[in-house]
């Protein structure tokens, strides 16, 4: 799948649903590839938090080198398991106070939290602790209708589907009476070329992922597919696209998308928003 179609998927998110001049949260931030975008809503306090020394270390130097107008902090820490404040401890007069942010984001990260209920639980006491009420928790995660629609069309004895971009590989058949089973730990292989490597990931069975956020005051407003994500949303944000990005996404017949094999990658994905709802 185009590197391109997902940043364009990212852009529409943040656009949408993050608060501009706000301050954001950025959990499983990676080397940093989404401050551009934060960039583009004027985002005045970006804090990242990934758990690997590698990529937090990258994501400084690319912020160093960088005309980004918001002031950022980069920290390696487990937000899985460690509460925010204890992450952000020596770095209290440069958050937001009571730690809470405008918008926490999580993009292609979440589903490692459904290795079990005790870790996505912890998660989302993070999240939900880490946002003022009327805040935005936004991400991108693989999509359980699409696994359950494939699971659907497989033969009895299949396992594995996937095209020349993307491969999915379950270990045992993992959906009865309609559900997935285990509910937490359903592990699958996933390979994406030139980006994930066999690696093993955690099924999201969406609805119950709903219910365990609307215990921690998360309130689902949008959930949609990446190709829906785009046809749907892509006339409202066009013009806000940098140039360069829509260039890598134009095809030959002048139209705007993926087709073939990225497509089938790119329904894999879904984007969702949900807000922090609560009493004063």
């Amino acid at each position: 799948m185009k590197r391109s179609f997902n940043n364009c998927i990212k852009y529409i998110l943040i656009n949408k649903f993050a608060k501009t001049n706000g301050t954001v949260l950025d959990l499983g931030c990676g080397k940093g590839g989404d401050m551009a975008k934060w960039d583009s809503i004027n985002t005045e306090n970006y804090v990242g938090i990934d758990i690997s020394d590698f990529s937090i270390k990258e994501a400084v130097k690319r912020y160093s080198k960088s005309r980004y107008k918001f002031h950022a902090i980069f920290l390696t820490g487990d937000a899985f398991k460690t509460p925010v404040p204890k992450l952000l401890t020596g770095f209290e007069d440069q958050v937001p106070p009571d730690y809470q942010f405008d918008t926490v984001s999580m993009q292609f990260c979440l589903h490692y939290a459904f290795e079990s209920e005790e870790t996505i639980r912890s998660l989302l006491e993070n999240v939900s602790k880490s946002l003022k009420v009327g805040g935005m928790f936004i991400g991108t995660i693989p999509s359980s209708d699409f696994i359950k629609w494939k699971f659907e069309k497989l033969k009895p004895d299949e396992l594995k589907w996937g095209n020349s971009i993307y491969s999915v590989e379950f270990p045992q058949k993992t959906i009865v009476d309609g559900s997935f089973v285990p509910t937490y730990g359903n592990t699958y292989t996933y390979f994406l070329v030139d980006a994930v490597d066999n690696v093993p990931e955690f099924v999201v069975p969406f609805e119950v992922f709903r219910g365990l956020c609307e215990e921690y005051n998360l309130e689902l407003r949008f959930k949609k597919n990446f190709i829906e994500t785009f046809n749907t949303e892509i006339p409202k944000w066009f013009q806000k696209l940098p140039k360069p990005l829509l260039d890598h996404m134009r095809r030959p017949d002048g139209t705007y998308g993926v087709s073939g094999d990225d497509k089938g990658a790119a329904l894999f994905y879904l984007a969702f928003a949900f807000e922090k709802v609560g009493y004063e």
